[in-house]
């Protein structure tokens, strides 16, 4: 009887201490996390930025192009669109500031097969932007040119430049 409890025992602790395999889709998936408006200002000219942050998985890890690599210049593919919105009147109207970002080339993972993480895009604002309020429209595309499901920030207030 001893002998027994202590199979079953061993067998417990065996199947308990396997990690659980996570599977998520091969189409990426982000969140909206955060828009932050900072000001900079270079040889007193002052440039209103904006950092906007979500999060991603992919559930087959394949994020970001080898073509947009640091020794390759010619073949670039954007993989994070990004695009712009001016309230004018109370309605969003698409601007043209579309942001088109390359992310880095990404290796498949050797533990794990899917990717996630959180991005954070640098957006420099119009400086002749006369509206104050904007809103955007995100993306992203993976190697498989899988477009991620679409993500808005809501509406954002530019501040006023101190």
């Amino acid at each position: 009887m001893k002998k027994l409890g202590l199979i079953i025992l061993t067998l417990y602790l065996f199947c308990t201490a396997c990690e659980k395999v996570e599977e998520y889709s091969e189409i990426p998936y982000i969140k909206y996390k955060d828009f932050i408006f900072e000001t900079e200002n270079i040889d007193d000219f002052i440039n209103h930025v904006g950092f906007l942050s979500f999060e991603f998985i992919d559930g087959d890890g394949d994020i970001g192009f080898n073509e947009n690599s640091d020794t390759v210049i010619d073949n670039e593919i954007y993989d994070v669109l990004i695009s712009g919105y001016t309230k004018i009147n109370g309605d969003f109207i698409l601007t043209d500031s579309t942001y088109n970002v390359l992310l880095p080339y990404f290796a498949e993972g050797v533990y794990r097969k899917y990717l996630r993480g959180e991005m954070k895009i640098q957006i420099y604002l119009n400086p002749d932007q006369t509206n104050d309020t904007v809103r955007y429209d995100f993306q992203i595309m993976d190697r498989a040119y899988n477009l991620s499901n679409l993500e808005s920030t809501p509406e954002l207030i530019i501040p006023e430049a101190n």
